[in-house]
């Protein structure tokens, strides 16, 4: 994936570089050096599964402004930490998409 790829996502989603970057885990420098280039397989999928699971959140919330605030909210699931903040690791995600699914069968949040 290129890093034009991110900006896109980043735009559509209404984040800035600072957000997408610390949620696919590197850096804004790194990203607007790399612009034109092709970014590592781990930041390629980071991002990935970032695009993946905003879908999830998207479908759930209904549209991406009730997703971002959601994201940066504290929640008691998480320990309460804002989910944004948990987008940058494997656990993080997945941690995230179980608060979805409980949120989506009932469960209380």
């Amino acid at each position: 994936m290129k890093a034009s790829g991110v900006y896109a996502f980043a735009n559509a989603m209404g984040w800035n570089m600072t957000t997408i970057a610390q949620a696919i885990g590197t850096t804004s420098m790194m990203l607007s050096r790399s612009k034109a280039k092709l970014l590592s397989s781990h930041t390629s999928e980071n991002a990935l599964e970032v695009a993946r699971l905003s879908m999830i959140g998207i479908d759930y919330f209904g549209s991406i402004d009730i997703w971002n605030a959601w994201l940066n909210n504290a929640h008691i699931k998480l320990d309460g930490r804002e989910p944004r903040t948990m987008l940058n690791s494997i656990r993080g995600r997945e941690l995230i998409k179980s608060v979805i699914k409980q949120l989506q069968f009932g469960f209380t949040a």
